[in-house]
């Protein structure tokens, strides 16, 4: 079925047509490795110039939902991929789920309200007697379990937490609006590690095989710890990508180039 065009949106024809094809695509309409007629083909049926059907191709290339092989043609290529930058935002990956239209769903597999262990207590500067929001949760992607998530929340930041249903809301959009707790920064570090017999079994992977350890630790204004997120993810699923500028190299290492 061919996309109705409106020709006096305030929306660029080249947006609404790449919007057709990601509704195609992730939907499943459109399956994994279909073949895309030709540009010139899709501009005839579609009554608009080739530059424009190009246009919105690159727009789902560039989302990792199509592919280009060059000679062959253009194919749907709807591999699930989680791309992150080391100096990213503050986001949880719902966020990044529902930005890209992919449907997830989330089973809260914990929720309690309980004394951390040393580590944990060291990392959020915790006194003694002082209490957390232990939670577990699966992130789950067209019926495959895609990451495993642990957060350890300082309660007295967010007293009630435990009622609030996490199968359905943002964590941090419900630190910030709910609870007013202003994030600011945070430290994130990335692992390759090997994925352990629960591990496997929560993610659905073979034991032993490649994960993306994450491990986030969020400060509120005045470097205040309050939550350290610890996630496990499917390592065939998450890739990691950073832009790297010649200039600033140099002038950041000005003794190296000389």
């Amino acid at each position: 079925m061919l996309p109705k065009i409106n020709h006096s949106s305030h929306i660029p024809i080249n947006e609404q047509i790449a919007q057709w094809m990601r509704q195609n695509i992730l939907s499943s309409r459109w399956s994994q490795d279909l073949k895309l007629p030709s540009e010139d083909d899709l501009a005839a049926n579609l009554k608009v110039s080739r530059g424009t059907i190009r246009k919105a191709i690159e727009i789902l290339i560039d989302e990792r939902l199509l592919m280009r092989i060059h000679g062959k043609g253009t194919f749907v290529d709807n591999h699930l991929v989680f791309e992150q930058q080391p100096a990213g935002r503050i986001a949880g990956f719902s966020r990044d789920l529902i930005s890209r239209g992919i449907p997830f769903s989330t089973d809260v597999l914990l929720s309690e309200i309980i004394a951390p262990d040393t580590e944990v207590s060291d990392l959020l500067s915790l006194k003694p007697k002082q209490k957390i929001f232990h939670m577990k949760r699966l992130r789950i992607v067209r019926n495959n379990p895609v990451i495993f998530v642990e957060n350890h929340i300082v309660h007295d930041f967010c007293e009630g937490i435990a009622s609030i249903d996490f199968k359905t809301k943002q964590l941090y959009a419900t630190l910030e609006d709910e609870f007013k707790l202003k994030l600011d920064w945070a430290r994130r570090t990335y692992i390759a590690k090997i994925a352990d017999k629960n591990i496997a079994q929560l993610l659905k992977i073979k034991f032993g095989a490649p994960v993306m350890y994450l491990e986030e630790l969020y400060h509120l204004v005045g470097d205040t710890p309050v939550e350290l997120t610890r996630a496990w993810i499917n390592a065939e699923v998450f890739h990691i990508s950073t832009l790297i500028k010649r200039d600033d190299e140099k002038r950041d290492n000005p003794g190296i180039y000389r």
